[in-house]
């Protein structure tokens, strides 16, 4: 299959993909419209018909499939929350969706959407802590994505309106006057969410004559409007409870009538327990003691999961019993309302307080960036040096660290050296005492004899023995030198004649070729010791140039290597391999070497060599 067929098919299956996805998209974005129109039923229709979708392909993990389940995810969030009054749902479905979109590109402000959500519904549950820093976590990231004021405008509404439900109103105070100089430039929606929530803020401090205000511009910036239903008749019923704080029966109760309508027909509970709420207050302002009792008696079960809501409940309660000389009733309804009053302040204080700490970096940026723009360039310089400084302790522990391991390192190598350098004198000691013995013995029976006495050899290999003994490398000129005197000496307390050859190639320039101390004597010593000493024979000592490389090799035709029988490592054997292993830990080009059996034309033996990298580091730094 060519490269262009893959890339085609490739193209095709996208396109499916997005055909496939594409209907579910277009039923997503009609979800969007029904909920602004708080069409709940068709809403949940759509996300049936979206949900199945997504159960086909669960196990689809495409970008465009992705996408819409984090958008289906959010929207049930919202449908959970705004339609069937149950935001810990909501809060399940919005945590899932922000989990989907983690690795999703472009999604940004699906994610900050979402942000939002989660933050709103955690204070329709009375976490207002969490909800709070919620907000500002969505307010950071509209920033570092550079979105435009409609975003921020509906992050800073919903910080300002936590910080209400808070009590905090001296916060509450400070961003309802921020977010009001953004109130050109908002949408007909937000300045809604503007107007009532200041709203509400007044009324929280029994500012009722400001309330009123407040609410009144909302409902007159949704009137008329069929897709603001919701918000309009969420503004009339705050001013039915507000004309009933003021003492205005009349106008309460056609704001109270026109609210209560509409709310039963949708079936919102949180907003009808408020509403039911004010009716009997209203009845009570009317002097309608028996029908407020009446209705106190048919709500007695009703549930709900707003404190604020309960709270106003049991205050119009306690003012019924008591207008009724139901003392004891009276007094029951006071001390739920203490014990819940008490209960939603400590809670506020405690909120308050864990807002501040959870809500402190971001406070803090966020507020310089509107007030002084030098001094978050300060802050921004401050965090700046302060991870510089931390990038610089890294470095330097690391450096230290480092150090540390190579002194170790090398103490190491020091060490191996030492024990190397040991084991090649011991080595090289084994000439004396019993070899020098043999020899003497062998020229004083020579002198004995009548033949010529030669003890130059003798003398040679102690002096180069003496010399090289602390060596971890030498010349080959040197080594082979060594081995000269070594043969030599050998060679006259052998039995059988012992022939010793070297060929040196012309290239080869002996004195500037570097090895390891001892390997080719002990090359020599094995081929001798093993091959050689009980009927003699030829010793070949042969140095090549190739390739940037010195390869030296010592051949003697003896009886060579046992096939099958496992061969012991000498001690020497063993020093010249750690010796090389060791240097060529140091190197890229490798010092190898080996032993083995060997054939040419009729003679066999045995065969050790060494090849040696010109450019080779026989230093341990």
């Amino acid at each position: 299959m060519s490269a262009v067929t893959v890339i085609v098919l490739l193209l095709m299956a996208c396109n499916r993909e997005h055909q496939q996805v594409m209907p579910m998209q277009q039923t997503m974005d009609s979800v969007k419209i029904w909920y602004s129109q708080m069409n709940g039923d068709s809403m949940e229709t759509a996300c049936q018909r979206i949900g199945a979708f997504l159960q086909q392909h669960k196990d689809d993990h495409t970008g465009p499939v992705r996408r819409l389940r984090a958008e289906w995810l959010k929207v049930r969030g919202v449908w959970f929350t705004a339609i069937k009054g149950q935001p810990d749902s909501g809060l399940v479905y919005t945590e899932q969706a922000l989990k989907e979109m983690e690795g999703l590109d472009n999604v940004e402000e699906l994610r900050i959407l979402a942000l939002a959500n989660r933050a709103d519904f955690y204070r329709q549950i009375g976490k207002l802590d969490r909800s709070a820093d919620g907000y500002l976590q969505a307010l950071e990231a509209a920033d570092a994505a550079e979105l435009g004021d409609q975003y921020k405008v509906a992050l800073m509404l919903g910080i300002s309106t936590v910080y209400t439900f808070m009590g905090d109103y001296d916060n509450s105070s400070q961003w309802w006057q921020r977010t009001s100089r953004l109130l050109p430039e908002m949408k007909r929606g937000d300045q809604f969410i503007y107007y009532n929530n200041v709203g509400n803020d007044h009324y929280f401090q029994h500012r009722y004559r400001e309330a009123c205000d407040a609410f009144k511009q909302a409902a007159k910036l949704v009137d008329g409007d069929d897709s603001k239903k919701w918000d309009y008749y969420t503004a009339i019923g705050n001013l039915g409870e507000i004309f009933v704080c003021l003492g205005q029966a009349d106008s309460a109760r056609i704001m109270v009538e026109r609210a209560d309508s509409f709310f039963s027909k949708v079936d919102f509970p949180p907003l009808i327990y408020y509403m039911n709420t004010t009716k009997m207050k209203l009845h009570m302002l009317e002097g309608h003691t028996a029908e407020a009792l009446h209705m106190a008696a048919s709500l007695a079960n009703d549930e709900v999961t707003i404190p604020a809501a309960r709270l106003l409940r049991l205050e119009a309660l306690r003012q019924l019993m008591g207008s009724v000389g139901n003392w004891k009733q009276a007094y029951d309804f006071h001390q739920q309302w203490l014990q819940l009053a008490d209960s939603i302040q400590t809670a506020n204080m405690r909120m308050q307080m864990n807002a501040k700490i959870l809500s402190y970096e971001h406070d803090k940026r966020l507020l310089e960036q509107q007030r002084d723009i030098d001094r978050q360039q300060l802050t921004s310089r401050l965090l700046w040096a302060l991870l510089v400084v931390a990038l610089l302790t890294v470095v330097v522990l690391v450096v230290l660290m480092k150090l540390r391991q190579r002194r170790q390192h090398l103490q190491n190598l020091t060490t191996r050296q030492q024990i190397l350098s040991l084991r090649m004198r011991n080595i090289r000691n084994r000439i004396t005492p019993h070899f020098i013995y043999n020899a003497l013995n062998h020229e004083m029976l020579e002198q004995m004899e009548g033949r010529t006495v030669n003890f130059n050899a003798l003398t040679q290999l102690l002096r180069f023995g003496v010399e090289q003994a602390d060596q971890l490398q030498t010349t080959l000129a040197d080594e082979l030198r060594f081995v000269d005197y070594f043969v030599e000496i050998e060679g006259r307390q052998m039995a059988a004649h012992l022939d010793y050859r070297k060929e040196i190639a012309s290239e080869v320039d002996t004195v500037s070729v570097l090895l390891p101390a001892m390997t080719i004597q002990i090359f020599a010593e094995n081929a001798i010791k093993h091959g050689l000493r009980r009927q003699g024979g030829v010793l070949t000592i042969r140095a090549t140039k190739d390739d940037g490389k010195t390869l030296v090799e010592v051949i003697d035709n003896g009886c060579g290597l046992q096939q099958g029988k496992p061969q012991q490592e000498h001690t020497g054997m063993r020093v010249v391999r750690q010796t090389i292993q060791m240097l060529n830990e140091h190197n890229t080009n490798q010092i190898s070497f080996g032993i083995g059996n060997w054939q040419h034309e009729e003679q066999s033996g045995c065969r050790a060599w060494v090849l040696l990298p010109d450019e080779y580091n026989y230093q341990f730094d």
